[in-house]
């Protein structure tokens, strides 16, 4: 990767934030031609801490090596969008079943 690359990684990462949750919207940054490390002025380390920091997952691919690790990232994110739709779900029935009770047991009655 190189830093003008990793920068823009950061400013859309930001972007994404400003738009949405963060936490609700499913994430990956995919560092691509990790066969050639020597020419790279990024280290992968740095795109772990990034990552980190964002709460958002890391890949580092080379497609000219073979395709499963690209394969791997799609999967993931297919993975954490799946996830990400299931919890949605399942605090959408939370919240509904907190407003049925509330709404039972919350009003004061008048005697």
């Amino acid at each position: 990767c190189d830093r003008a690359s990793f920068q823009v990684v950061r400013q859309q990462l930001q972007l994404i934030r400003r738009s949405r949750k963060m936490s609700t919207t499913p994430v990956v940054i995919v560092g691509n031609k990790r066969d050639l490390r020597h020419r790279r002025s990024v280290s992968g380390e740095e795109g772990h801490l990034l990552a980190m920091t964002e709460r958002c997952g890391f890949f580092e691919v080379s497609a000219a090596e073979t395709y499963h690790g690209v394969l791997l990232v799609f999967h993931r994110l297919v993975d954490l969008v799946r996830e990400t739709r299931a919890l949605r779900k399942s605090m959408a029935g939370v919240r509904g079943i907190v407003r049925s009770v509330s709404a039972v047991f919350g009003k004061k009655r008048a005697d």
